[in-house]
C-alpha cells in the first residue's frame, strides 16, 4: 500500500479509538495512545524508555540547548528515562495523533540478542540516516512495514479478545521493526550495555527505582565503580543533567503523578517521594513546571 494511503488508514483508524482530545490507555500494557487538539507550549516531562509513533501532527523536544521535532510518519525512540520539555504543534485543525509504546529494557535486550549480527543492518527499507541526539534520544523515520504494523496495532485495539491474544506480540513486532529500520544504528547505541554509558543507564534505573530514598552521590558512584569526579562527567554525558538534578527532577515528576492521578495531597506527595521540607517542594516544583503544585490537583 502507498504510505500516502498508509497515513490516511492510520489516522482514520486511530481517531476511531481516541475521538477526542486525551491520553487513552488500551488493552496491551504499556501502549498509550495520544490526542491533542492545539498547540501547547513546552511542558516539562520525564519520559520513560519508550517509543512514540506520531501518526499526525508535530512535537518538539529541547534538552539543553538542543532543539529537535519528530513529526508526521516518524518516531522518536528513547532508551533511557531523560527528563526534557516538549511542546505539540497542531496546523489545519489537524489534532496531533501518537502511539506510545513504553517496554523493559530487558524486552529490549532480548530482542538485540535474537537479531541475527549479519541481518542486522541489511533490509530492504533500512534507514540509516536517522537523526542521532545526545542523551539515549534517537528520530526515525517510519518505512511502510512500520507503518503497516502500526495499522494493524490499532485495528487490533478494536477488540479486547484479539488484544488478549495477539496484544503482546504486535507489540514486540513494532519494537523490533523500528530497531531494524534505524539500519543498525539502535543495535549499536543499545550495545552501550557493556559499556561505562551502560552503568550509567543501570545508574538512572536505580534513581527511578529508588528515587524516595535518600540517594548520594558517593553511594551511586560506588555502585558505578567510579571515582565521584568521574561518574559526574558519565552521567551528564549520558543524561545532561548531574546525579543531583536527575534526582530531583525524577522526584518533582513522580510526585506530579501522585498528585494528579493518585488524588494526594502537596505535602504528602513531597513526603513520599522524599522531600523534608514541603515548603521546599512547592518552591522547586514551580520552578521546573512553571506552576505551583497545588493547580495540579484534579
Amino acid at each position: 500500500m502507498p504510505q500516502n494511503h498508509l497515513t490516511e488508514h492510520l489516522v482514520d483508524a486511530f481517531l476511531h479509538l481516541a475521538p477526542a482530545e486525551g491520553l487513552y490507555p488500551t488493552f496491551i500494557s504499556n501502549i498509550t495512545l495520544m490526542r491533542v487538539d492545539h498547540s501547547t507550549p513546552p511542558v516539562a516531562v520525564l519520559q520513560e524508555p519508550s517509543i512514540v509513533l506520531v501518526i499526525q501532527g508535530l512535537k518538539r523536544g529541547y534538552i539543553g540547548k538542543e532543539i529537535f521535532q519528530f513529526q508526521q510518519g516518524q518516531c522518536l525512540f528513547i532508551s533511557i528515562a531523560i527528563p526534557f520539555d516538549c511542546d505539540t504543534v497542531v496546523e489545519n485543525n489537524e489534532p496531533m495523533l501518537a502511539i506510545a509504546i513504553k517496554f523493559e529494557p530487558q524486552m529490549m535486550a532480548n530482542l538485540i540478542t535474537k537479531m541475527d549480527k549479519q541481518q542486522q543492518v541489511i533490509t530492504e527499507d533500512a534507514h540509516s540516516e536517522d537523526l542521532k541526539l545526545s542523551c539515549g534520544l534517537r528520530v526515525i523515520d517510519m518505512n511502510a512495514t512500520i507503518s503497516e504494523v502500526a495499522l494493524r496495532l490499532l485495528n487490533l485495539l478494536r477488540s479486547k479478545q484479539d488484544t488478549f491474544i495477539l496484544g503482546e506480540q504486535v507489540k514486540r513486532e513494532v519494537v523490533y521493526r523500528v530497531v531494524q529500520a534505524s539500519g543498525g544504528n539502535l543495535i549499536e547505541s543499545l550495545s552501550a550495555i557493556a559499556s561505562r554509558n551502560g552503568v550509567i543507564y543501570t545508574i538512572c534505573e536505580i534513581i527511578q527505582r529508588d528515587y524516595y530514598h535518600n540517594l548520594t552521590v558517593q553511594e551511586l558512584a560506588k555502585q558505578a565503580g567510579m571515582s565521584i569526579s568521574l561518574f559526574h562527567q558519565a552521567f551528564k554525558k549520558v543524561t545532561n543533567y548531574s546525579p543531583l538534578q536527575y534526582i530531583k527532577i525524577t522526584r518533582l515528576h513522580k510526585a506530579r503523578e501522585l498528585i494528579m492521578n493518585n488524588k494526594m495531597g502537596v505535602a504528602e506527595a513531597a513526603y513520599e517521594v522524599g522531600y523534608v521540607s514541603a515548603s521546599q517542594f512547592s518552591r522547586e516544583f514551580k520552578r521546573l513546571f512553571g506552576v505551583p503544585p497545588k493547580s495540579s490537583i484534579i
